[in-house]
């Protein structure tokens, strides 16, 4: 017994039947629709070839969420001139050293200002203040 080659009109897969089966109905191996034996090879116009496919994309593991700290309190530090750490000596070599100190205890300089201070009548005084924090 001879077959026949058709193609679907679905999915345009060559399907393969035998003589006998001309003119009745099966399912396409391919796309599983419905379709009729062909008494002779249907020509399709012919299409072209599909992309290749691309390899499936590896998913990479997400590294774990850093734990959620509870909200930390803020501690604050204000330096003056006359702040005992300078032991009555201020100089920027001195400031330099008691930054030093203060951040090898975690504080940090948040910002640095001066004001103007009344040093005697008609007289100012520039005062330098240094702001830092951390968290407690």
């Amino acid at each position: 017994m001879s077959n026949i080659q058709f193609h679907c009109p679905h999915c345009r897969q060559t399907i393969e039947a035998g003589l006998d089966m001309l003119g009745q109905l099966m399912d396409c191996p391919a796309c599983g629709q419905t379709v009729e034996v062909q008494k002779s090879p249907v020509k399709l116009p012919s299409l072209p070839p599909p992309p290749p496919r691309l390899p499936p994309k590896l998913k990479m593991p997400m590294p774990p969420a850093p734990p959620k700290m509870a909200s930390k309190k803020k501690e604050y530090k204000v330096l003056t001139q006359r702040d005992p750490a300078f032991g009555g000596e201020f100089s920027p070599e001195k400031l330099e050293a008691v930054l030093n100190s203060f951040a090898a205890q975690g504080w940090l300089v948040v910002s640095v200002a001066t004001i103007s201070l009344p040093a005697g009548p008609g007289c100012a005084r520039d005062e330098l203040i240094v702001i830092m924090g951390r968290n407690q």
